[in-house]
């Protein structure tokens, strides 16, 4: 299983964002849940979910930034628009199942009160559709996904319900749009051909009153209760709950993490695998292997140059390696603590570097 599950092939993964969250944190891409949740996701096509990798961390980069790729995405890297959107109920999931036991991701385009920046939208959807991704039954049995447009809503209201991340890993074992305007039935009976080849025959619409969209959501085996717990209304209270439960888990977890950053306290830095180490620490670390493969690639036009131009080659070296999230680190003498490097002695790291290569092939030109 373990080589099964390498799920980013060199050629692949080569020039994409994967080698930046690689070189970041190794462990975070080589985790086993990790990648099984984009295997489950592709049923097992091992290329497919290659891929969806590669798309899923582009996604992540774009609405979170690159200093989050490899991290869990919690509450604390909401801003207030995107937990009002979340806090809303517009997307919320429901405490019931469908017949086959599946998951079911409501959407309630009526419960927007306001306009959202997309940005804010993509982000709550993205927590949202992340939290049910903790589930390994979700993973392997797909979810529900149901827009339920049917209840009465201002002018518009649909206008910023787009973006349904179709990069992250789930199943949707069946997609059901609900509407009570013809108009927008129409619309989106067209748009539907917008979708993934592979979700377009899982894709239903739906037009009626409320009544009748639930009475169609019931023959595909959608319980009524599981849209609407009470009589044509979207209730937020269980959606009330799940979110106070959710900042409950996060608190504890952040406890917990605070609790192991102080018995971590007394060490300082932690290297990570994209920073360039001083001393044998640096010998297999990724970062160091990376500035070596920048000199070798610089190699030529830094033999036979002027001082400046090394000095600008050697603070591109700087700039690209910081750029992927590297520091230079060395141990202080005293504690053996990990520090970071002056500029200066940065600079020096990366001329000795180019010495060292440099002199096998004169010690070659000799012989």
């Amino acid at each position: 299983m373990a080589s099964s599950s390498r799920c980013a092939p060199k050629k692949i993964k080569q020039g994409t964002v994967y080698e930046i969250a690689e070189a970041i944190d190794l462990a975070y891409v080589s985790n086993r849940d990790f990648r099984m949740m984009f295997l489950r996701a592709s049923r097992y096509d091992h290329q497919a979910a290659a891929l969806q990798i590669i798309k899923y961390l582009e996604l992540k980069r774009l609405l979170f930034g690159q200093e989050k790729l490899t991290r869990k995405i919690t509450l604390a890297d909401l801003n207030d628009d995107d937990k009002d959107y979340l806090e809303s109920g517009i997307a919320q999931i429901s405490t019931k199942r469908d017949r086959s036991g599946r998951g079911i991701l409501l959407l309630f385009p009526s419960l927007r009160k306001r306009d959202y920046e997309v940005e804010a939208v993509l982000r709550a959807r993205y927590y949202v559709i992340m939290s049910m991704l903790e589930s390994e039954e979700h993973q392997m049995n797909g979810v529900v996904l149901v827009y339920f447009g049917a209840l009465p809503t201002k002018p518009n209201q649909y206008a910023s319900n787009s973006g349904l991340l179709w990069d992250l890993p789930i199943i949707y074992a069946g997609i059901h749009c609900c509407f009570n305007e013809l108009s927008s039935f129409l619309l989106i009976s067209v748009a539907i051909l917008r979708l993934p080849f592979t979700l377009r025959p899982r894709t239903r619409v739906h037009y009626g009153s409320c009544t009748e969209c639930l009475y169609k959501l019931s023959s595909f085996g959608i319980p009524k209760e599981a849209i609407l717990p009470d009589s044509h209304e979207s209730s937020l209270s269980d959606h009330i709950e799940w979110y106070r439960q959710r900042q409950k888990l996060e608190l504890t977890h952040a406890k917990r993490s605070d609790s192991d950053s102080e018995s971590l306290a007394s060490t300082g830095i932690v290297p990570r695998q994209v920073d360039v180490l001083f001393g044998p620490a640096g010998r297999t670390n990724e970062g160091n292997l990376m500035m070596r493969n920048l000199v070798l690639a610089m190699l030529d036009d830094y033999k036979d140059t002027t001082k400046n131009k090394k000095m600008l080659l050697t603070e591109s070296i700087i700039d690209e390696i910081t750029k992927k999230g590297g520091r230079f680190l060395k141990q202080s003498e005293e504690k053996k603590e990990w520090e970071e490097a002056s500029h200066t002695e940065a600079c020096r790291k990366i001329a000795h570097t180019f010495r060292n290569i440099r002199r096998p092939s004169r010690a070659k030109k000799k012989s």
